[in-house]
C-alpha cells in the first residue's frame, strides 16, 4: 500500500521498520517462499439498519471476503477482498435491498515532517501561544475533560503519559492494545497532555486534561477510513470532548465525513491537522465543515512553517516546529509538522473546556478562533492565544438587576439596568435582548414595551467580550400595561361604498395594526397611525374595523386590548381577468414595452383606469367612460400623466368603477424592470479552443455572474475582422454563477483560425438585454495526432520510496550476475507470515495534450528453480491509492506484462505514473528494469 514521504519518514524515526539500502550484498535465499496473492482491498458497505450489518458480513464472507470491522452506529461493514474480485462482490452487494452504497477505504497519513536535530527550549513556543500565562491564572483544565488522540496509539507507560490515560481503544484489532509501533501517537498525546508540573519531561497543553487513545494505524502505519471512523466514535462513546486528528489526506470519504459530524452532534470539537503539502490544497479531514484545521508556524508563531498548508479553510495557527515530543519507551525528541500544532490547539480547547465547564462545542470553537492573533499567515485567522481565548469565555459571577424594580408596572420606553464586573451583561425583556457593554460597573438598555401585557421577565448575564454569555442569569418580573390605542375613524356604523376606508387611531407609541373582520389589512409605525384599506374584496355588508398596538416592528402586538367600529359595505364587483405582460421595460426596443389589462364589469358601469406605486401614490390616471357589461382591454405602456417613464418597482393597476350610487375596484400587481441585467467576472476556461471533432477542447466555457435571473443568454463572437457570430440561446439561467460553452463553430462550420473577442449576451424576464465585458479566446485549425512511446528505467533508479516491516527490506544486488537488480525481499531478515517488502516506482511521461493508454512491464524473476517466490505490480491512482490493476510477477525469469488501460486516471500531477511492486509473507523477488508503453497526443 502507498504511503507518502512523511509517513516513510515517520516510520523511519520512530519504529525503525522500513530500510533503503544500497550497495549491500545480496541476502542468502534461506527463507521458505510463500505465494504472495492478490493484493487485498478494503470495501466500506453501508447498510438501511444496523442490523443488517451482520447479514451483508456474512455474503461478503461467501464470497471470499473478510470482515474487517463494523462501525455499528454509522450503518457501516468494512469487507477486505483480493483486488481483482472486488467490482464482483461489490455488484452483488448492491444488488441487495439492505445495502445504500459501496466505497472503497480511503486511506490517510500522519501530518509530520522529518524532525530538525536541534532541540528547542519548550517554552518558546508555550510562551508564543500564552500557554504558560493562561496557567498561572490558573487555568489547568480538569481530569474530567477528556482529549481522544485518534493516531497511532500511544506508550501508556511512558513515564510522561502514564496516570493521564483515561482509556484505550485499538480500533484495527478491535481490542485494548494500544502499543505505538510507529511513535507518532505517543508524540501527538504528549503535546495535547503530557503530565505537567511532575518534575519529568514536558508540558502538556492541555496540563490536568486526560486522554482517550484510540489506534488507528496498523502495524504498517496503514490508516484506513473505517478505522479512523471506528476510533472517533469510540472516543466519542467514552466522553471525548476533544477528538484530535493529526492525519490527514487530499480526499474526502464519506465514512469519515459521517464519523467527525458524529462527533460534532455528540458536542466534541473536532481538531485536525491542515497538512504539510506547503499549498492551498486542502486536506482531509481538516477541510470538512466545522472541523478545527491548524496550520503550522514558526516556534515564536511570527511567521507560517513553510512546510504548513495554508488558506481560508485553515482555521487557525499554532506552533509546528521544534515542538518536544515524548518517545515511545521513554526519552525525547524534537518534530515538526502540523501534526504537532494540532494536538496543542486540542490541549487549549480542553483547558477552556475545564476552565468553564457549562460551554458548547461551539462556544469553545468560537472561542478558540476568535482569541487567535488577527495576522492570518495565510490561515483564516493567526496563531492560537490561551490566555486570550480564557477571556472570551464568561465569567462566572451573576450581575444584580437594579431596574426596573421587582413587580414594578411600566409601561412605553422602560430602561432595564444592572450592574456587573463583566465585559459585558445581556439585557432582555420578554423575548427582546440587547448586549450592552459595562461602563462605570452599570450597563443599561431601553426597551419598548408597546404590543406587551401583563407579566414579563426581566433578565441580565454576564457575558464576555465577544458576548459569550454565561449559563445562569439574574432575572425578576415585571408589570407591562400600556392604553389601549383610540380608533378615530371610520365612525361607527359608517358607510364604507367607496375604494378604500380611511382608518386611524391615536396611540402613544410603538405602531398600529389594523384589521377588518379580525384580518391583518395594514400597519403604521409613525404618528399620525393611519391607513387606506381596500374594500375591493370585502363582500356586501357590515364588516368591523378594529385597531391594535404593536411594537414598532409590527411582530408582538396586544390582541386583547383592542377599539373598533362597524361599517356598511354596498359594492360594484368588476374583475381583472390578466395582464398579457406582468414584466415590463418601458423603452424603444419593442420587448415588453407595455401591457394589455383585460377586464369585466358584471353591468353598464363608469370605468376609469389608475396605477398606482408601492407608496400607493396615482401615477397614471385615464377615464374609460361608460362601458357595457362584458369584457374590455386597455393598454399601459409604464408611463405616467404627461408620458414620462415610470421608475423600476411594483406596481397596482386597478379598474375603479361608478354606477348606481355604488363604487367597484379589481386590481393586479406588474412589476417594472427598467435595469438591464449586469454580466460580471467575465472568464473562459481555457484561452485556446480546438473546435475540429476529435474530443479534445472542442468547446470552451465563458462565464460571468448574473445580477439577476435572465429569460436566455447567448455567446457572442467577434472576429478581427468584424465578423459576428451568435450562439444558439440557452433558456431560463438564474442568477449567480452562469457558464455557456462556445464551440468555435458557425452552424456546423468550423470558424476560420484567429483570435475573437467573445462575451455573453443576456435577456432578463423584462425584456431589458445587455451583453457582458469580452474575453478573447483564440480559435485553432489543429487537431489531436496519435503517437506511441516507450521508456525503460532500471528499477533502481525508478525507485521513489520504500516501506517494508522490520523483517523485511528492499535493496540493490551489488554482486553475482544479479548485481544492480533490485530485490524485493519480504522475511528477509527474519521470518514472519505477515512480513511486506513494498517499492513505489515513477516514470514520467513526455508533455502532450492527451494520454491514451499506458502498460508497465518487468523484467524479473526468482531466479532459483528451488523457490516459487512471486510478487505483484499494482498501478496508482492520481490520488496515490492503490486501482484495481494489477499483475503478477511470476518465479521464472522473463518479462511480465501489465495491463494496458487508461492513463488518464492514474497520471500523478498530470504526467507521472506510479505503481508498487510488493512481496509479502516469506517471498523473495528480483526486478531488473520496468518498460513503460504508453499512447499519447500531440497538437499539429
Amino acid at each position: 500500500m502507498p504511503l507518502n514521504r512523511t509517513l516513510r519518514r515517520l516510520a523511519l524515526t520512530c519504529a525503525g521498520a522500513a530500510l533503503v539500502l544500497v550497495s549491500l550484498p545480496a541476502v542468502p535465499a534461506t527463507a521458505k517462499p510463500a505465494p504472495s496473492g492478490d493484493p487485498d482491498v478494503r470495501l466500506v458497505v453501508r447498510t438501511s439498519t444496523r442490523a443488517a450489518g451482520a447479514a451483508v458480513a456474512a455474503a461478503g464472507q461467501r464470497e471470499g471476503a473478510r470482515t474487517a470491522g463494523r462501525v455499528r452506529k454509522l450503518r457501516a461493514v468494512a469487507l477486505e477482498i483480493p483486488r481483482s474480485s472486488a467490482p464482483a462482490l461489490t455488484r452483488a452487494l448492491l444488488a441487495r435491498g439492505d445495502v445504500t452504497r459501496v466505497d472503497l477505504a480511503h486511506r490517510r497519513w500522519f501530518s509530520e515532517t522529518p524532525a530538525d536535530p536541534r532541540f528547542p527550549d519548550q517554552r518558546t513556543y508555550l510562551d508564543a501561544i500564552e500557554a504558560t500565562t493562561a496557567w498561572g491564572r490558573p487555568a489547568h483544565g480538569s481530569s474530567g475533560v477528556r482529549i481522544g488522540i485518534i493516531d497511532s496509539g500511544a506508550d501508556v507507560t511512558h513515564p510522561d503519559l502514564a496516570g493521564k490515560i483515561a482509556g484505550t481503544y485499538n480500533a484495527v484489532t478491535r481490542g485494548t492494545d494500544v502499543r505505538d509501533v510507529v511513535g507518532h501517537g505517543t508524540g501527538v498525546a504528549s503535546v495535547a497532555a503530557a503530565t505537567t508540573n511532575n518534575n519529568e519531561g514536558i508540558a502538556g497543553a492541555g496540563y490536568d486534561s486526560s486522554l482517550l487513545v484510540a489506534k488507528v494505524a496498523d502495524r504498517t502505519g496503514r490508516i484506513f477510513t473505517d478505522d479512523l471512523a471506528a476510533g472517533v466514535v469510540w472516543a466519542v462513546d467514552q466522553g471525548a470532548t476533544v477528538i484530535n486528528l493529526s492525519l490527514g489526506g487530499p480526499t474526502s470519504d464519506p465514512l469519515e465525513r459521517d464519523a467527525v459530524a458524529y462527533a460534532q452532534r455528540h458536542g466534541a470539537v473536532v481538531v485536525a491537522a491542515a497538512g504539510n503539502e506547503g499549498t492551498r490544497a486542502k486536506q482531509y479531514p481538516a477541510a470538512l465543515p466545522d472541523v478545527l484545521s491548524v496550520g503550522a508556524t514558526s516556534p515564536n508563531g511570527a511567521t507560517r512553517a513553510p512546510f504548513s498548508s495554508f488558506g481560508s479553510w485553515v482555521s487557525v495557527g499554532a506552533p509546528g516546529r521544534g515542538i518536544v515530543i515524548a518517545r515511545p519507551g521513554g526519552g525525547y525528541e524534537k518534530a515538526d509538522g502540523t501534526s504537532f500544532a494540532s494536538p496543542l490547539v486540542a490541549g487549549e480547547v480542553a483547558l477552556l473546556k475545564g476552565y468553564r465547564p457549562d460551554r458548547t462545542s461551539a462556544q469553545l470553537f468560537d472561542a478558540v478562533v476568535d482569541g487567535a492573533n488577527v495576522a492570518r499567515l495565510g490561515f483564516a485567522r493567526g496563531l492560537v492565544n490561551f490566555n486570550t481565548s480564557l477571556d472570551l469565555l464568561p465569567p462566572a459571577g451573576l450581575p444584580s438587576l437594579v431596574a426596573p424594580p421587582p413587580g414594578n408596572t411600566v409601561s412605553g420606553q422602560t430602561t432595564v439596568t444592572a450592574t456587573s464586573s463583566a465585559a459585558k451583561v445581556q439585557l432582555t425583556l420578554a423575548d427582546l435582548s440587547q448586549l450592552v457593554a459595562v461602563a462605570g460597573g452599570t450597563a443599561s438598555a431601553s426597551f419598548e414595551t408597546y404590543g406587551l401585557a401583563g407579566a414579563q421577565t426581566v433578565t441580565a448575564t454576564d457575558c464576555s467580550r465577544i458576548g459569550q454569555c454565561a449559563s445562569a442569569s439574574a432575572s425578576s418580573t415585571t408589570t407591562v400595561a400600556n392604553p389601549a390605542p383610540q380608533l378615530t375613524a371610520p365612525a361607527d356604523g359608517s358607510d364604507a361604498s367607496a375604494d378604500t376606508v380611511t382608518a386611524s387611531a391615536a396611540t402613544s407609541g410603538g405602531a398600529v395594526r389594523f384589521l377588518i373582520d379580525g384580518e391583518h389589512v395594514a400597519t403604521d409605525s409613525a404618528a399620525p397611525f393611519r391607513a387606506a384599506l381596500s374594500t375591493e374584496r370585502l363582500t356586501d355588508g357590515q364588516h368591523t374595523v378594529s385597531a391594535v398596538q404593536c411594537r414598532s416592528d409590527g411582530a408582538v402586538c396586544d390582541f386583547g386590548n383592542a377599539t373598533s367600529a362597524t361599517v356598511s359595505v354596498a359594492r360594484l364587483h368588476p374583475q381583472l381577468a390578466g395582464v398579457s405582460v406582468s414584466r415590463l421595460s418601458p423603452g424603444r426596443d419593442s420587448r415588453h414595452d407595455k401591457t394589455t389589462v383585460r377586464y369585466r364589469v358584471p353591468g353598464s358601469q363608469e370605468v376609469t383606469f389608475r396605477v398606482r406605486n408601492s407608496a400607493g401614490t396615482v401615477v397614471r390616471s385615464e377615464r374609460l367612460g361608460q362601458q357595457s357589461a362584458g369584457e374590455h382591454t386597455t393598454v399601459w405602456d409604464g408611463r405616467k400623466n404627461g408620458g414620462a417613464r415610470v421608475a423600476s418597482g411594483e406596481f397596482s393597476l386597478e379598474i375603479s368603477t361608478r354606477g348606481d350610487g355604488r363604487a367597484g375596484l379589481a386590481t393586479r400587481t406588474v412589476t417594472v424592470d427598467r435595469v438591464k441585467p449586469k454580466l460580471t467576472d467575465p472568464a473562459r476556461e481555457f484561452r485556446t479552443v480546438y473546435p475540429k471533432d476529435d474530443g479534445y477542447r472542442d468547446s470552451v466555457g465563458i462565464s460571468g455572474v448574473l445580477s439577476e435571473p435572465v429569460r436566455w443568454v447567448r455567446v457572442v463572437a467577434r472576429s478581427a475582422g468584424g465578423s459576428v457570430i451568435r450562439s444558439p440561446r440557452v433558456k431560463k439561467e438564474p442568477a449567480g454563477d452562469l457558464t455557456v460553452d462556445w464551440t468555435g463553430r458557425r452552424g456546423g462550420s468550423v470558424l476560420p483560425a484567429g483570435t475573437y473577442r467573445v462575451r455573453l449576451l443576456a435577456q432578463d424576464l423584462a425584456g431589458n438585454r445587455k451583453a457582458g465585458p469580452t474575453v478573447k479566446v483564440r480559435v485553432s485549425g489543429k487537431s489531436l495526432v496519435r503517437r506511441t512511446g516507450s521508456e525503460t528505467v532500471t528499477a533502481r533508479d525508478s525507485l521513489d520510496e520504500v516501506f517494508a516491516d522490520e523483517c523485511s527490506l528492499v535493496f540493490r544486488h551489488t554482486e553475482g550476475p544479479r548485481s544492480g537488480w533490485l530485490g524485493y525481499y519480504s522475511s528477509g531478515t527474519c521470518t514472519s507470515p505477515d512480513a511486506y517488502a513494498v517499492g513505489d516506482h515513477q516514470v514520467r511521461l513526455p508533455k502532450a495534450a492527451r494520454y491514451g493508454k499506458v502498460q508497465v512491464r518487468a523484467l524479473g524473476g526468482r531466479g532459483d528453480p528451488k523457490f516459487r517466490d512471486s510478487a505483484r505490480v499494482t498501478y496508482y491512482d492520481s490520488n496515490q491509492n492503490p486501482s484495481s490493476h494489477s499483475f503478477r510477477l511470476a518465479p521464472k525469469t522473463a518479462t511480465y506484462i501489465g495491463p494496458r488501460v487508461r492513463a488518464t486516471p492514474l497520471l500523478y500531477r498530470d504526467r507521472v505514473l506510479r505503481w508498487s511492486t510488493m512481496t509479502t509473507g516469506t517471498a523473495w523477488y528480483d526486478v531488473n528494469t520496468y518498460t513503460v508503453r504508453f499512447t499519447y497526443f500531440v497538437l499539429r
